[in-house]
């Protein structure tokens, strides 16, 4: 695996612009107007308020990250041999980057609350609907740790599994990141101009440069001895 020049700068100042751009103020009438689009919506639509409750439940996220993991298990699970290991220590590296990102979306100079917080005005499913604990709001919103799961999932997805599972994968996740944004919680640019150019750096860094090679061949050898102990090899 050699230096993808190209792409390592291009991906680096993608992430770049979409920070810089959210900086400027340049997503700040969007932002408002995706927040408004479904505030208004929990009281108008019924049902809506019932449904983006449940769906940001503490509980709903476990089952979702549990999801995605059964989903590399099972990409594993149909190679065979080396590739099997590998793709498990690719598993332990997307962990390693997802806490990474995490603690650089916290390192940001960055304090800015939820639109529910920001809008006295605003509704909140909490309290439209009370008996389900959901979350609606968060003092510290930029960047989502929620979003960042998402993207770095959905960008090793695109790196490293076939490109059939693609079409069912993107869709996916992008409706499961959506919750937050539904309840307020989150402004749409907290995942957009947030969490994603954090995983754009990520991507610039592992698959642009020889170091998830280097990474996936140092752990590969433990990996193999682990699977064939547990006899999954």
């Amino acid at each position: 695996m050699r230096w993808d020049l190209k792409g390592w700068v291009g991906l680096q100042l993608l992430a770049a612009a979409l920070l810089l751009s959210w900086w400027q103020g340049y997503w700040l009438e969007l932002d408002e107007g995706v927040f408004w689009w479904f505030n208004e919506r929990l009281v108008t639509v019924p049902g809506f308020a019932e449904l983006v409750a449940f769906v940001n439940q503490r509980w709903i996220d476990g089952a979702v990250a549990l999801l995605m993991a059964l989903f590399v298990f099972r990409h594993a699970w149909l190679a065979s041999g080396r590739e099997r290991a590998r793709i498990c220590c690719l598993l332990l590296i997307m962990a390693a980057s997802f806490s990474l990102q995490t603690a650089a979306g916290k390192a940001l100079p960055v304090e800015r609350p939820s639109p529910t917080l920001v809008f006295e005005q605003a509704e909140r499913v909490s309290r439209l609907v009370p008996d389900i604990r959901a979350k609606d709001a968060s003092g510290s919103s930029f960047p989502s740790d929620h979003g960042i799961g998402f993207a770095t999932f959905l960008l090793f997805a695109i790196y490293r599994f076939p490109r059939r599972y693609l079409y069912a994968l993107v869709p996916l996740v992008l409706a499961l990141a959506m919750p937050r944004v539904m309840s307020g919680a989150h402004w749409f640019t907290d995942f957009i101009c947030g969490s994603l150019p954090l995983a754009l750096v990520t991507a610039a860094w592992l698959f642009h440069t020889p170091l998830a090679h280097w990474l996936t061949e140092a752990l590969v050898a433990p990996a193999e001895k682990l699977l064939r102990r547990w006899h999954l090899q």
